[in-house]
């Protein structure tokens, strides 16, 4: 096991799912309507701390370009899997520290996901596959990110980690939840791994 490779995973998916949770957190207290700016703060975050690890420390960071690769072959199952849990190890963690750093002044709920439909299964299924498309071609950087943040804007969940750790931190397993967090990281990852079949026998032809 690579351990500088696995550490880069962990410490990369604590980092954006961390930063994702206490920038959507920012209007918290305020009086008024702003789930519509919180939403957008964490997504914007979430891609901002996303391509600055990418840069900075490599990595594939999101699960579903993990299961991608793997599926793909580009990864072996091994190799995969090793950066898969660390990426789930980091999303709890990130979630455990945000609890934590609000228990002292607030109480912090997990904010459960939609519940998986054709809607968000065909955006996340579209959204894995527009950010492997850039992510392949550039691996990784500001391109990600800013995909990233666009893409997190139309509702596709880029904290796959982070909704796991939530839903164990907050012991909150059901079907419905369950569904959403792993078939909307599934989707993602499918349409992920379509984006490099896509590139390998499409593009690489016209190229």
């Amino acid at each position: 096991m690579d351990r500088n490779r696995t550490m880069t995973e962990f410490v990369g998916s604590l980092a954006v799912v961390f930063f994702a949770i206490g920038l959507g957190g920012v209007f918290d207290g305020m009086s008024g309507d702003y789930d519509a700016w919180s939403g957008i703060v964490s997504s914007v975050g979430a891609g901002l701390v996303l391509a600055i690890f990418m840069i900075a420390m490599g990595g594939t960071i999101l699960p579903m370009f993990t299961l991608a690769k793997m599926a793909s072959g580009r990864d072996e199952i091994e190799d995969g899997m090793n950066d898969f849990i660390a990426q789930m190890f980091g999303g709890i963690v990130a979630y455990a520290l945000a609890w934590w750093q609000s228990s002292a002044t607030t109480e912090m709920d997990w904010e459960t996901l939609s519940a998986l439909d054709p809607y968000t299964a065909v955006a996340s299924l579209f959204g894995g596959f527009l950010l492997m498309m850039v992510y392949d071609r550039q691996d990784g950087g500001w391109e990600v990110g800013i995909l990233a943040c666009i893409v997190g804007l139309v509702g596709v969940s880029l904290t796959g980690a982070g909704d796991f750790g939530g839903m164990l931190v907050n012991s909150d397993w059901n079907m419905t939840n369950m569904l959403a967090v792993f078939g909307g990281m599934i989707a993602s990852g499918v349409g992920a791994y379509m984006a490099i079949m896509f590139g390998e026998q499409l593009l690489s032809e016209e190229e």
